[in-house]
């Protein structure tokens, strides 16, 4: 039985058209987006590889009608258009309402990959796609093992610039990127993302809105949900945080609710996050005993978020700041990624009830609730009632932030030997890119 599903973009500032050509899919899933802006998704059904524009016009109507009108008004406000019923004949201005971020502002983009060239090749590709005009291109070969993503900068994308950073880790490679980098704002994506060409702008804006914000998370959308795997994956949660912007503030001194900045995987994902740089000569850098290429396999991002929370600062989450990301296409992989998940996770409480003993209570209070209602309550109800996705998943997910609770100390004893091994500032200074930033077309 065919269960392919087919994820595009529906833009409600233009005419509704059918799908066609589709053969293979049973459905679409449609990113709604309003002048560029993300609204949410739609779920239609293909008969024969096709739908008809009446019926996504439907589902929109069903769905969205009340959301799709109050962004249509807010923008339209003195602009006369056609009946609101009708979706497909609604035009709506150009103007987005939102101001063009000014690009005296520079930003670096730092993709941090390792051995993945082929798909670093597509990551690359979108980036060359962004509308902001003022941004540089930054890529760490994080120890690589190969010479395949040197030749892939040098000889597809010459006015990218290209370091190695030999100290295995992700969280090494970021922190190279922050040494590197030479924009005011430092953004953060993976070599297995698709970036939307607004991305960059649309974190711009927000650091413009308000000199306070210090970190900036996106939307993370599904690039395709070709297999199983990939669908389960968003069924379980996915990367996606919502379509509403979120500002958060820890107050320090009211303490209203302790837990809010714990579970930080509500603020978003490495995959897409940026930063003041200025930031990190103020609360430090990123652990690198933490995340992909350490035995605590995450936790990186989610310890920054929180570390940046803590210190006092304010982080927003931003929908309009969009990318795509390809999730793992088989179930083996997805089975190793939300144990990495659960490891990642606790190792994250582990580092963080280490580093900041005034929160040591809370942090334990809050892993031992998250053991219990995330891990233990949803392995149980399994047994009750047909579980969204598989026991194994879930079972995996538990072992995993079972191991998370002991890693830590191992992976700081291995980030030592690193350190003592490279010194504390890399060896290698391996940089090739031109010498000033570009300002993409």
């Amino acid at each position: 039985m065919v269960d392919r599903v087919k994820v595009l973009e529906i833009e409600v500032s233009q005419p509704l058209t059918g799908f066609s050509g589709l053969e293979g899919y049973n459905s679409i899933h449609g990113l709604v987006r309003s002048n560029g802006d993300p609204v949410g998704y739609i779920d239609v059904p293909l008969c024969n590889g096709y739908c008809s524009a009446s019926a996504v016009r439907a589902v929109l109507l069903k769905t969205y009608s009340d959301k799709l009108l109050q962004l249509m008004l807010r923008r339209n406000l003195e602009a006369p258009f056609a009946d609101p019923r009708n979706l497909e004949n609604i035009k709506v201005a150009d103007d987005t309402g939102n101001p063009v971020p000014a690009d005296n502002i520079l930003v670096t983009v730092a993709v941090c990959t390792r051995d993945r060239a082929e798909q670093l090749r597509d990551c690359l590709t979108s980036l060359t796609r962004l509308t902001y005009g003022n941004v540089e291109i930054l890529i760490v070969d994080n120890a690589p093992g190969t010479d395949e993503t040197r030749k892939l900068v040098l000889s597809e994308f010459p006015d990218f610039r290209y370091v190695v950073e030999p100290r295995p880790g992700l969280d090494w490679a970021r922190n190279r990127a922050i040494d590197e980098a030479r924009g005011e704002i430092l953004a953060y994506t993976d070599d297995d993302v698709l970036v939307d060409p607004l991305w960059v702008g649309a974190m711009v804006r927000v650091f413009q809105d308000d000199p306070a914000v210090m970190a900036v998370t996106g939307l993370v959308a599904p690039a395709e949900m070709e297999t199983g795997a990939q669908r389960l994956f968003e069924r379980y949660g996915g990367f996606g945080r919502g379509f509403r912007r979120i500002w958060y503030h820890v107050d320090a001194a009211s303490r209203a609710d302790p837990f809010m900045h714990i579970g930080a995987g509500k603020f978003g994902t490495g995959a897409n996050m940026a930063y003041r740089r200025s930031v990190f000569g103020k609360i430090g850098s990123f652990d690198p005993a933490l995340d992909v290429g350490t035995v605590t396999n995450g936790g990186g991002d989610l310890e920054m978020f929180f570390r940046v929370l803590e210190e006092g600062y304010t982080l927003v989450y931003e929908p309009t700041a969009l990318v795509w990301h390809r999730h793992r296409k088989t179930f083996r992989e997805l089975h190793v990624q939300l144990t990495n998940h659960g490891v990642g996770l606790y190792s994250y409480f582990m580092r963080s009830a280490r580093n900041y003993p005034r929160r040591r209570r809370d942090i334990i209070r809050f892993g031992l609730w998250w053991f219990w209602y995330w891990n233990i309550r949803r392995l149980l109800k399994s047994y009750i009632t047909t579980p969204r996705v598989p026991r194994d998943l879930i079972v995996a997910e538990l072992r995993g932030a079972l191991t998370g609770m002991t890693r830590y100390p191992k992976a700081r004893r291995r980030a030592e030997q690193i350190r003592a091994e490279y010194g504390a500032e890399s060896t290698d200074s391996t940089t090739v890119g031109i010498p000033e930033p570009v300002r993409p077309e």
